[in-house]
């Protein structure tokens, strides 16, 4: 596809140019890359010819277009020819990066982004995107500097706050992670994903009716499994199994409802009503719920040496 071709093109538009430092930075191993391997013959022509664009503006406006009809390879072409216009521009870089990362080819993201902030260093849109790239490869002490320095030069990034309470759960600092996920909503309040870390990290913290309260604005708003199951998780860890099973199967089938109902009940220490749910899964799902089967046979096993004890 001639777009894909594009995609890549923009490289040979800013000279080629290569980073230092690529080992700190989220990539794959595809070091090889070089500009033979990103050119084309007469790109620039064939381009120009049969999608033409006059100006920086009408590129711009014929990405956000394709972008908003779905058409990402279309929408990439022409960032890279608004670039073409004006190589300087660190917002249409950003926005290149983006795309890449929305594509999941973060080698192509963080270029955009590190030439973006060679620029600028400050560049608030370049730095979350870095942020996030770093998130998604599991680097969360270089995602949490991106993210700081990314509302420190603009409080309104909504998905920076999200994601630094995600990292600030992960290191039990709930508090903090709760005030992110509230900073979060006050820029986006009605972002599914942010409610959602919000209440589980009221859950960790087992306030579990502020945490449903969360889970079940969300599941009532878009429909969410994720948000069901949430919600039925908080319910079995407070031993209110039966709501839980039904709410579970807002999610799932009868057979996984049961089967993650008796889960929580065992890790509850509720032997009996694991027994009941874990063996009525296995009635429902014998083959699909081998993991029923499973929790069943370890259940069992702890009954047997409590008896014996």
């Amino acid at each position: 596809m001639r777009f894909l071709k594009e995609r890549y093109s923009w490289l040979i538009v800013l000279g080629i140019f290569w980073l230092q430092g690529c080992a700190s930075t989220p990539h794959d191993d595809t070091s090889s890359r070089t500009a033979g391997d990103l050119s084309s013959d007469n790109l620039d022509l064939l381009f120009a010819t049969e999608f033409p664009v006059a100006s920086k503006d009408e590129a711009l406006a014929k990405a956000t277009r394709a972008y908003r009809d779905g058409e990402l390879d279309k929408a990439q072409f022409y960032l890279v020819r608004a670039l073409k216009f004006d190589t300087s521009d660190t917002d249409v870089l950003a926005q290149i990066g983006n795309l890449h990362a929305r594509q999941k080819d973060a080698v192509l993201a963080a270029r955009a982004f590190q030439f973006a902030l060679q620029q600028e260093p400050q560049h608030a849109a370049s730095l979350e995107g870095m942020g996030l790239l770093y998130f998604k490869s599991g680097n969360d002490d270089e995602a949490q500097k991106h993210l700081e320095l990314a509302i420190a030069s603009a409080p309104n990034l909504w998905r920076s706050y999200n994601v630094l309470g995600v990292i600030a759960d992960r290191r039990e600092e709930f508090e903090l992670a709760q005030s992110y996920y509230d900073a979060a909503l006050e820029i986006q309040p009605l972002s599914d994903s942010v409610l959602i870390n919000r209440g589980f990290s009221k859950y960790l913290v087992k306030d579990y009716q502020a945490a449903a309260l969360d889970f079940y604005t969300v599941a009532e708003r878009s429909d969410s499994g994720k948000a069901w199951r949430n919600l039925a998780l908080v319910y079995a860890r407070q031993g209110w199994y039966e709501t839980a099973i039904e709410t579970f199967m807002k999610a799932g089938d009868e057979s996984y409802a049961y089967n993650e109902t008796g889960a929580i009940a065992m890790s509850n220490g509720d032997a009996d009503a694991a027994l009941q749910y874990l063996t009525e899964a296995v009635r429902l799902s014998p083959t699909y719920f081998a993991q029923a089967e499973k929790n069943l046979a370890e259940l069992r096993k702890k009954n047997t040496q409590s008896y014996s004890n």
